[in-house]
Protein backbone atom coordinates (compact mmCIF):
# COMPACT_ATOMS: atom_id res chain seq x y z
CA UNK A 1 0.00 0.00 0.00
CA UNK A 2 1.75 3.50 -0.97
CA UNK A 3 1.87 6.02 1.22
CA UNK A 4 -0.71 9.10 1.26
CA UNK A 5 1.89 11.51 0.38
CA UNK A 6 3.34 9.05 -2.53
CA UNK A 7 -0.26 8.20 -3.89
CA UNK A 8 0.01 10.08 -6.89
CA UNK A 9 3.47 8.50 -7.49
CA UNK A 10 1.99 5.01 -7.19
CA UNK A 11 -0.84 5.93 -9.71
CA UNK A 12 2.09 7.38 -12.29
CA UNK A 13 4.31 4.30 -11.96
CA UNK A 14 1.30 1.83 -11.88
CA UNK A 15 -0.51 3.33 -14.76
CA UNK A 16 3.02 3.80 -16.46
CA UNK A 17 3.85 -0.21 -16.32
CA UNK A 18 0.22 -0.97 -17.81
CA UNK A 19 0.72 1.18 -20.44
CA UNK A 20 3.87 0.07 -21.66
CA UNK A 21 2.44 -3.74 -21.62
CA UNK A 22 -0.32 -2.37 -23.73
CA UNK A 23 0.08 -4.11 -27.28
CA UNK A 24 0.08 -0.45 -29.42
CA UNK A 25 2.46 1.59 -31.31
CA UNK A 26 4.99 3.73 -28.91
CA UNK A 27 3.49 6.93 -30.45
CA UNK A 28 -0.28 5.57 -29.07
CA UNK A 29 1.30 4.51 -25.76
CA UNK A 30 2.83 8.05 -25.61
CA UNK A 31 -0.07 10.05 -26.01
CA UNK A 32 -1.88 8.12 -23.16
CA UNK A 33 0.88 8.99 -20.93
CA UNK A 34 1.05 12.67 -22.13
CA UNK A 35 -2.87 13.06 -22.32
CA UNK A 36 -4.53 10.82 -20.25
CA UNK A 37 -1.95 10.04 -17.48
CA UNK A 38 -0.58 13.51 -16.94
CA UNK A 39 -4.35 15.03 -17.02
CA UNK A 40 -5.40 12.27 -14.46
CA UNK A 41 -2.15 13.03 -12.33
CA UNK A 42 -3.22 16.67 -12.33
CA UNK A 43 -6.99 16.20 -11.50
CA UNK A 44 -5.91 13.62 -8.32
CA UNK A 45 -3.61 16.40 -7.43
CA UNK A 46 -5.99 19.41 -7.54
CA UNK A 47 -8.40 17.12 -5.86
CA UNK A 48 -6.75 16.37 -2.74
CA UNK A 49 -5.00 20.05 -2.40
CA UNK A 50 -8.91 21.37 -3.03
CA UNK A 51 -10.25 19.08 0.01
CA UNK A 52 -7.38 19.62 2.65
CA UNK A 53 -8.38 23.78 2.42
CA UNK A 54 -12.02 23.00 2.21
CA UNK A 55 -11.62 20.67 5.45
CA UNK A 56 -8.93 23.51 7.30
CA UNK A 57 -11.32 26.53 6.28
CA UNK A 58 -14.97 24.67 7.33
CA UNK A 59 -13.55 23.26 10.85
CA UNK A 60 -12.13 26.42 11.68
CA UNK A 61 -15.63 28.40 10.56
CA UNK A 62 -17.44 25.31 12.56
CA UNK A 63 -15.39 25.57 15.67
CA UNK A 64 -15.21 28.93 15.66
CA UNK A 65 -18.73 29.00 15.67
CA UNK A 66 -19.08 26.73 18.51
CA UNK A 67 -16.60 28.73 20.95
CA UNK A 68 -17.41 32.18 20.32
CA UNK A 69 -21.09 31.63 21.67
CA UNK A 70 -19.42 30.47 24.62
CA UNK A 71 -16.59 33.13 25.66
CA UNK A 72 -18.93 35.53 25.13
CA UNK A 73 -20.92 34.62 27.69
CA UNK A 74 -17.95 34.31 30.29
CA UNK A 75 -17.56 36.68 33.17
CA UNK A 76 -14.41 37.06 35.05
CA UNK A 77 -13.93 39.54 37.59
CA UNK A 78 -10.42 40.00 37.16
CA UNK A 79 -10.55 43.00 34.44
CA UNK A 80 -7.48 42.29 32.83
CA UNK A 81 -8.32 38.52 32.07
CA UNK A 82 -11.75 39.79 30.54
CA UNK A 83 -10.23 42.25 28.31
CA UNK A 84 -7.59 39.25 26.99
CA UNK A 85 -10.69 37.05 26.29
CA UNK A 86 -12.55 40.28 24.74
CA UNK A 87 -9.31 40.68 22.03
CA UNK A 88 -8.92 36.76 21.60
CA UNK A 89 -12.80 36.69 20.69
CA UNK A 90 -12.69 39.14 19.03
CA UNK A 91 -9.59 38.07 17.07
CA UNK A 92 -11.29 34.55 16.79
CA UNK A 93 -14.27 35.99 14.80
CA UNK A 94 -12.11 37.59 12.49
CA UNK A 95 -10.74 34.32 11.47
CA UNK A 96 -14.20 32.73 11.42
CA UNK A 97 -15.52 35.40 9.15
CA UNK A 98 -12.18 35.42 6.80
CA UNK A 99 -12.48 31.34 6.86
CA UNK A 100 -16.06 31.39 5.67
CA UNK A 101 -15.64 34.15 3.26
CA UNK A 102 -12.72 32.17 1.35
CA UNK A 103 -14.82 29.08 1.10
CA UNK A 104 -17.78 31.28 -0.15
CA UNK A 105 -15.05 32.69 -3.00
CA UNK A 106 -12.98 29.79 -4.15
CA UNK A 107 -15.65 26.81 -3.50
CA UNK A 108 -13.09 24.26 -2.56
CA UNK A 109 -15.38 22.01 -1.35
CA UNK A 110 -17.37 21.87 -4.75
CA UNK A 111 -14.15 21.82 -6.87
CA UNK A 112 -12.88 19.07 -4.72
CA UNK A 113 -15.65 17.12 -5.82
CA UNK A 114 -15.90 17.78 -9.30
CA UNK A 115 -11.93 17.56 -9.73
CA UNK A 116 -12.56 13.82 -7.64
CA UNK A 117 -15.68 13.21 -9.92
CA UNK A 118 -13.30 13.30 -13.39
CA UNK A 119 -10.89 11.46 -12.38
CA UNK A 120 -12.25 8.90 -11.17
CA UNK A 121 -14.07 8.93 -15.12
CA UNK A 122 -11.24 8.84 -16.49
CA UNK A 123 -9.66 5.68 -14.13
CA UNK A 124 -12.65 4.16 -14.33
CA UNK A 125 -13.16 4.23 -18.55
CA UNK A 126 -8.92 3.20 -17.99
CA UNK A 127 -9.57 0.17 -16.55
CA UNK A 128 -12.51 -0.50 -19.25
CA UNK A 129 -10.11 -0.09 -21.77
CA UNK A 130 -7.06 -1.92 -20.55
CA UNK A 131 -9.27 -5.50 -19.33
CA UNK A 132 -11.68 -4.41 -23.10
CA UNK A 133 -14.77 -4.35 -21.13
CA UNK A 134 -17.84 -2.63 -20.75
CA UNK A 135 -18.65 -0.07 -23.61
CA UNK A 136 -14.94 -1.61 -24.90
CA UNK A 137 -15.63 -5.54 -25.54
CA UNK A 138 -16.75 -5.15 -28.87
CA UNK A 139 -12.99 -4.87 -29.81
CA UNK A 140 -10.53 -7.92 -30.41
CA UNK A 141 -7.60 -5.63 -29.25
CA UNK A 142 -6.92 -2.51 -28.06
CA UNK A 143 -5.53 -1.47 -31.26
CA UNK A 144 -8.92 -1.06 -32.37
CA UNK A 145 -10.60 0.48 -28.90
CA UNK A 146 -7.66 2.93 -28.79
CA UNK A 147 -9.92 5.64 -30.85
CA UNK A 148 -12.97 5.61 -28.93
CA UNK A 149 -11.06 5.49 -25.23
CA UNK A 150 -8.80 8.85 -26.86
CA UNK A 151 -12.09 10.44 -27.84
CA UNK A 152 -13.89 9.50 -24.60
CA UNK A 153 -11.13 11.14 -22.68
CA UNK A 154 -11.51 14.50 -24.80
CA UNK A 155 -14.73 14.43 -23.65
CA UNK A 156 -14.26 14.16 -19.98
CA UNK A 157 -11.62 16.35 -20.16
CA UNK A 158 -14.11 18.95 -22.05
CA UNK A 159 -17.11 18.38 -19.56
CA UNK A 160 -14.80 19.08 -16.76
CA UNK A 161 -13.92 22.47 -17.79
CA UNK A 162 -17.45 23.33 -18.76
CA UNK A 163 -18.45 22.35 -15.52
CA UNK A 164 -15.35 24.15 -14.04
CA UNK A 165 -16.22 27.72 -15.83
CA UNK A 166 -19.97 27.47 -15.10
CA UNK A 167 -18.96 27.46 -11.02
CA UNK A 168 -16.54 30.23 -11.79
CA UNK A 169 -19.70 32.36 -13.67
CA UNK A 170 -21.69 31.46 -10.94
CA UNK A 171 -19.52 32.25 -8.14
CA UNK A 172 -19.38 35.51 -10.17
CA UNK A 173 -22.92 36.20 -10.52
CA UNK A 174 -23.20 35.90 -7.13
CA UNK A 175 -20.34 38.04 -5.70
CA UNK A 176 -22.11 40.90 -8.12
CA UNK A 177 -25.44 40.64 -6.55
CA UNK A 178 -23.65 40.53 -3.29
CA UNK A 179 -21.84 43.92 -4.07
CA UNK A 180 -25.22 45.39 -5.34
CA UNK A 181 -27.05 44.63 -2.01
CA UNK A 182 -24.45 46.30 0.19
CA UNK A 183 -24.10 49.15 -2.11
CA UNK A 184 -27.95 49.53 -2.12
CA UNK A 185 -27.50 49.30 1.99
CA UNK A 186 -24.82 52.38 1.95
CA UNK A 187 -27.06 54.13 -0.61
CA UNK A 188 -30.54 53.65 0.39
CA UNK A 189 -31.57 57.41 -1.20
CA UNK A 190 -30.02 56.65 -4.50
CA UNK A 191 -32.78 53.89 -4.83
CA UNK A 192 -35.40 55.69 -3.50
CA UNK A 193 -34.59 58.56 -6.22
CA UNK A 194 -34.22 55.75 -9.04
CA UNK A 195 -37.66 54.56 -8.08
CA UNK A 196 -39.11 57.91 -7.73
CA UNK A 197 -38.14 59.07 -11.26
CA UNK A 198 -38.99 55.82 -12.83
CA UNK A 199 -42.92 56.22 -10.83
CA UNK A 200 -42.62 59.98 -12.88
CA UNK A 201 -41.65 58.83 -15.97
CA UNK A 202 -44.20 55.98 -16.22
CA UNK A 203 -46.83 58.96 -15.67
Amino acid sequence: MAKKNSYQEYLKQEFTELIDKLELPDLNKQFMKSRWLDQLLWLEGKAERASKWSTRLRLTTIVGGVLIPALVSLNFNDNQLGKRIGWFTFGLSQIVAISAAVEEYFHFGDKSTQYRQTAELLKSDAWKFFQLGGSYQEYSDHMQAYPNFALRVEQFIQEDVQSFVELTKESANKEQQQQKKENQKKNPSSLATAVSSSESGNT
